[in-house]
């Protein structure tokens, strides 16, 4: 992995970084343990990749308290099954990959991911201005919902991103 291009420290050993992986930019949302003077990545965290950092940053930007204060839960789908929830009685923001279990008809929450305390979270949120920044790409891409081929529920269907599950299937529903 390359150095990164920004390196947001949040709390404890837990770091925000933008970064490229085998030539794409990705965002990752990662713990890290000291080995010596040296830090390394652990697997507890998520990469997010172009379209699902769009959808988190809109996120953000639209501010998620409302659901917080009101004690309400909150999913909402970045794409390929990574959601951001909050669940109700939880100050934490979830970040997190989900699958289908086979014969299963829910998706239901995987390791892969990362739960933001508040602190974490506004730190985050304090960030995405040097995240966007530090993204350039991000100007060209276009979230799915918003695409002229998502204009309906066939388009969602079709979709890799949006359905990630059943884009093979989706005469079936």
């Amino acid at each position: 992995m390359s150095t990164p291009r920004l390196s947001v420290h949040l709390t404890n050993n837990r770091f925000v970084k933008v970064v490229e992986w085998k030539g794409d930019p990705r965002l990752d949302l990662r713990e890290w343990h000291q080995e010596g003077k040296i830090l390394k990545a652990t697997k507890k965290g998520i990469s997010l990749n172009l379209t699902q950092i769009k959808a988190l940053i809109d996120i953000l930007e639209e501010g998620i308290e409302d659901n917080r204060r009101k004690n309400q839960e909150f999913s909402w789908h970045l794409g390929a099954n990574v959601f951001v929830s909050v669940r109700k009685d939880n100050p934490c923001i979830d970040v997190r990959l989900y699958w289908r279990p086979p014969q299963g008809k829910e998706v239901v929450p995987t390791k892969v991911g990362l739960c933001l305390r508040p602190d974490e979270y506004e730190c985050l949120k304090d960030n995405i201005t040097d995240i966007k920044s530090h993204l350039p790409e991000l100007i060209t891409v276009v979230p799915c919902y918003m695409r002229d081929d998502h204009q309906n529920q066939i388009g969602m269907l079709k979709c890799r991103n949006c359905n990630p599950d059943d884009y093979q299937n989706w005469e079936n529903y």
